[in-house]
């Protein structure tokens, strides 16, 4: 849902591999400020 919110269409965001939607919504949290560890595949603490 969180694809959908940031204006992916329904049928694309649930349409997409597992590895491709966690692309999609690293990128939206980053565009929104946050920082994303690829070693730790979590969202750092601010």
């Amino acid at each position: 849902m969180y694809l959908v919110r940031n204006g992916v269409p329904f049928d694309v965001a649930f349409s997409l591999p597992a590895d491709e939607r966690l692309a999609w919504v690293v990128v939206f949290g980053e565009l929104d400020g946050r920082e994303f560890d690829w070693r730790a595949m979590r969202w750092r603490e601010a």
